[in-house]
This record gives structure tokens, sequence and C-alpha cells, in this order.
């Protein structure tokens, strides 16, 4: 850990704070980047308060406070909560017709995003020091978030499979992950409406903003939008969404961290004395664990999402870094993770000069510097050293290596929202100052803070 990066990333976390009025009330929370993300994003801001926590314990419960102000009635904490006039993001606050749920002047999008909040509500309450803060937490925070799990369990797995469902590849996190490419073809261009494209063509700013090339492509654009335009046609009624949207996933990353977040909750429930609603979110754990082994495809040996959308169960058989997710939930057994870290280990598929990149290097679909189908992502990457963490004794060098080298790509590079696995750069071609996706980013800032102090005696 190098202590002048240490300040440069706690800066940058300073530098991204956004502070606002609205129903008469202050917040704090933190953009992801000033660039482009001008607005508060749900797991980002989950990451945030993980890394604020180490130097600003109420900067930390304020950014919990600021996310879940928003939540709908239906305990709903949606994917972007608004900061008002904003222009810069592509879809704003005006193209989701969601005013209706909004409370009061707080408006949001009307999808969620990975439920990473509760992972990180539970390591805000272990490592947060003064009392009064931690007490808030379980007052004003904790009950917002059993809500929000509540509504996932309801609305995104009526059929009570244990695995939750996505509806729009934003909801995943991975916005186009080479796993959508096939749920995305159910969607026929010829059946967007003219004025879907027509919008997309005079808003989209984040290819003007950012390198186009590195971007998702204009047709996924299209789609995404699409998706928007029915789910608001539908009125934002779940259970139609669900039965009836063309893109219905059940998505491996999405529940090994919906499992890892039903563990946590059921971890501060019992340490706060609530044993009965401890053994529920426990239970809820367990059975989501039972349903990612259920995902598991031996022949291609990952853990496969399943395309359910219009009834059916379709595996999706994409070699990318979420097949490694189920390892942190603990759904595994000992031939399929020996499996998982001969493909983790492998040279031509995931253990490049500066791992895990988010699709394997032997992928047809591999591309060098296109945002979630290829670069390694300093998030996802957490994702994967948490998981070996959990593992025995013979697996923590493997998880000290790749900490070592994630470290070593932020180091030479700076806080970029994600970096070319090859050779850890962020900026390929120095002589362009576009890089790879955009810069002062909180995330990564938030997880070198959180990755240094939780590692920095082993």
């Amino acid at each position: 850990m190098r202590e002048d990066l240490m300040q440069r990333a706690k800066d940058t976390l300073l530098k991204n704070l956004y502070q606002v009025k609205l129903n008469g009330q202050n917040y704090q929370r933190t953009v992801p980047s000033k660039e482009f993300y001008v607005h508060q994003w749900n797991w980002d801001s989950a990451t945030h308060a993980m890394g604020l926590v180490y130097f600003d314990e109420r900067r930390a419960v304020d950014e919990l406070l600021s996310l879940i102000s928003g939540q709908w009635k239906n305990g709903l904490i949606a994917q972007i909560t608004f900061n008002p006039n904003e222009e810069k993001y592509f879809p704003g606050p005006e193209f989701w017709g969601t005013e209706k749920f909004a409370t009061g002047e707080i408006l949001t999008s009307g999808i969620t995003q990975p439920p990473l909040l509760g992972i990180s509500l539970l390591h805000l309450y272990q490592t947060i020091k003064d009392i009064d803060l931690k007490k808030e937490l379980v007052i004003k925070v904790l009950p917002a978030v059993i809500k929000y799990h509540e509504f996932l369990k309801n609305f995104r797995d009526p059929e009570d499979s244990g695995l939750l469902t996505v509806v729009h590849p934003w909801e995943s996190g991975t916005d186009n992950s080479t796993r959508w490419d096939e749920p995305l073809a159910n969607i026929s261009l010829e059946d967007i409406p003219d004025a879907v494209k027509i919008l997309v063509n005079k808003y989209r700013s984040d290819d003007k903003l950012g390198n186009s090339k590195h971007r998702p492509g204009l047709t996924d654009y299209y789609k995404y939008m699409y998706l928007v335009h029915l789910f608001s046609k539908w009125g934002w009624d779940n259970n139609k969404i669900v039965k009836e949207s063309p893109f219905v996933v059940k998505d491996v990353l999405f529940n090994s961290l919906w499992c890892r977040a039903n563990f946590a909750l059921a971890e501060l429930l019992e340490q706060e004395g609530r044993r009965d609603e401890s053994a529920t979110f426990l239970k809820m754990a367990q059975k989501t664990q039972k349903s990612l082994l259920d995902l598991w495809d031996d022949k291609s040996g990952l853990y496969t999402d399943l395309d359910v959308s219009n009834g059916k169960r379709i595996r999706i058989k994409e070699n990318t870094v979420a097949t490694f997710l189920p390892i942190w939930a603990g759904a595994y057994n000992k031939s399929i993770l020996d499996s998982l870290i001969d493909r983790l280990k492998d040279p031509k598929q995931y253990w490049s000069a500066f791992p895990v990149p988010t699709t394997s290097l032997n992928n047809s679909k591999f591309e060098l510097t296109r945002y979630w189908r290829g670069p390694t992502w300093p998030i996802t990457n957490l994702f994967v050293i948490e998981g070996l963490g959990k593992l025995g004794p013979e697996y923590q060098a493997l998880k000290m290596e790749l900490l070592s080298r994630t470290f070593k790509m932020i180091e030479d590079n700076g806080f970029y929202e994600y970096f070319d696995p090859i050779n850890g750069g962020a900026r390929p071609d120095k002589r362009n100052t576009l890089s790879l996706g955009f810069g002062s980013f909180s995330w990564t800032s938030a997880i070198y803070i959180y990755l240094s102090n939780k590692y920095k005696e082993t």
C-alpha cells in the first residue's frame, strides 16, 4: 500500500462528493465520476461507503442514507437516484416515467442493480467505531435494506426458486456483457418504435463524452431504451414486467451477491439479537446457494445464467468473470472449485498480466477495450478476491497475487473505471486523452482503500 496513493484515493472520494437539498433535507452522496456519472448509483454507492468508512465514518453512513432516500413504497432501491439539473448523463429522470413513484423531490430510475447494499451495511456495522453512528445504521438503514430484500424476493422470485430475475442488462451491472447477447436477441430492431431510436440518436451522450469504441454499441442502446419504454408504458408493474419482458434472466453474478447479502443481513441481525429475523435471511441465503449449484453446467464447465423470458429456460453458456462469483457465495463442491481455479489460473483465459478480464481471453467475443466485454474491472476483482479469501490456506497465495496485480494496475495508472487486462493500462493510446472509461472514478478509489485496509496484515 502506497501512502501517497491512499491519499489520492481519499481525495478522489472527497472531490466526487455531491451535496444536495431535497424535501428540505441535506444529502451527501458520492457520484461515480464528475466526467459523466453525475448521479448516485446503487451498487457504486454501496462500494463507496465500504471505502469511506475507513477515514470518514459520518460520510459512509450519509452515503447509505442518501441511497435509501428515494426508496419506493414497494421497497425498490433504484439503480439511479438522480441529482437535480444535471444533464451530462443519458437517460436522465425525464426519460423514465417514474414520477408517480418519487419520494417528494427525489426522482429515481425504475430498475435496480446488484444487491451489494446488504454486504456494505454489514461492513459498516462491523467497522464503525462511533456507537451513535452504528445505532443510526440499525435504526435508519437496516429497515430500508430489509424492505429492499423483501421487494427483491417478492417481485423477482415469484416462483420461490431461490434465484432472482433481472429484467434489464443495466440491472446486472455488467451492461454489455457477452452474457446478454442471446437474451437481447429476443428483441428485434424492427419491433423498436422509431421514436425510441430517435431519442437515443438525439440524446445519447456516453459515446460522445467517452470513446465510442469503448462503449456499448448503438444497437445495444436502442434495446436498452426500448426496455425502459416498455416498462414505463406498463406503469412499472413489476409483476407484468417479469412476466412479459423480452429480457428476463437469472443472473449468476446478481444472485451470488444476493446470496452473500442475505448471509450479511443474517449476521447483522444475529449480532443485534434479532434471531428469528436472522434465521429468515439465513434460510434465504442457503436456498440461493443450492439454486446456484443448479446453474453449474458440467459440459461447459461454467456457471450459466438462465434466459427465462416468456416461459423459456435456456442456459447462457458464456465464459465470463461471472462464473467465479459463486465461490464468494459458497456455492460449489470440490470438483467445481478445482475446475474454476484451473480456469482462473489459465493464461489463455483469465490469468493475463493484469487479471481478471471480464470476458475470457479466448472467448470469440472478447474485446480488449469495450466496457464489460474484456477489460479488467476493480469491482469484479474485489468479488473474486473476496471469494478466494473464504477458501482454505492453499488458495491464499493466489488471492494475494491477484490483490498485488490489482494494486499495481491502479498504482501505475490512477483511478480509472476499468483497465486493459494485457498491459494493465487505462490509456491504451497515450496520444489520446480518452481513457478506458472515465477518470477520477470513485469506486476504484473506494476499492483501493477497502482492500488495502482489509488485507494490510496478510
